[in-house]
């Protein structure tokens, strides 16, 4: 069987899959240390997508700003406190590596073991050969988002993987006939944060995105947004 691709699909299943086996796991012979086992490593996967990985992501984003504000200008422009420390994120529980590998071994027990019925798989979510990701085809997948101005001339990319691994952004002012990479990014949203090319000036931007697959750009370029930046 195949698991969720998108992280945040797959958090709500293993969530799922967990309260399932707190139900049927002692009916089907597992152990309560089982149990608990699952449901540490559901409550772990949760962390990392939903907790770890946005808030230091968002730390990282406004000290990125700040190093270009200070770095290149513009000359005037007002640079505010320095960021902040963000306090560690610590989980509730720590597990040990290789939660999917422990739980396709799980799955592997689970439809072996006496008193497994296809019933109690649709339960727990894992009948058939796919969990319910929805991968769109690679050739035609074509990403969707929203480009919004920001205080400090940023610009804030809101987009949806849905079920690739992230995307990639492209950008370019008006005037310019070629598009620059921006960067990858594999969890929304993204921010761009370079100063005006002229200091002081507002200016039109143009953004394109196209999803992002294991190493390499698939899909087609999305639909063109324009934002309009004021310093």
């Amino acid at each position: 069987m195949a698991f969720p691709k998108a992280d945040p699909q797959l958090v709500i299943w293993f969530k799922n899959f967990a309260q399932a086996f707190a139900t049927h796991g002692p009916a089907l012979g597992f152990t309560a240390a089982e149990v608990t086992s699952v449901e540490n490593d559901a409550q772990m996967m949760d962390f990392l997508i939903s907790d770890m990985l946005p808030t230091y992501k968002a730390g990282l984003q406004s000290r990125t700003a700040y190093k270009t504000l200070i770095k290149d200008g513009p000359i005037g422009a007002t640079a505010g406190p320095l960021p902040t420390a963000s306090a560690p994120v610590v989980p509730l529980v720590t597990v040990a590596p290789g939660i999917l590998p422990r739980l396709r071994q799980l799955i592997q027990r689970i439809k072996v073991a006496p008193g497994y019925t296809e019933s109690i798989g649709e339960d727990l979510g894992i009948t058939g050969e796919d969990t319910g990701s929805s991968i769109p085809e690679t050739d035609t997948a074509k990403p969707t988002f929203k480009a919004t101005p920001q205080p400090g001339a940023n610009v804030r990319i809101d987009f949806e993987k849905r079920g690739f691994d992230g995307v990639l952004v492209e950008s370019r002012r008006t005037g310019e006939t070629n598009w620059t990479q921006l960067g990858i990014d594999l969890y929304s949203p993204f921010v761009d944060t370079r100063p005006p090319a002229q200091p002081n000036t507002p200016e039109v931007r143009e953004y394109r995105l196209r999803y992002y697959d294991g190493d390499e750009a698939v899909g087609q370029w999305s639909d063109i947004i324009t934002a309009t930046i004021t310093p």
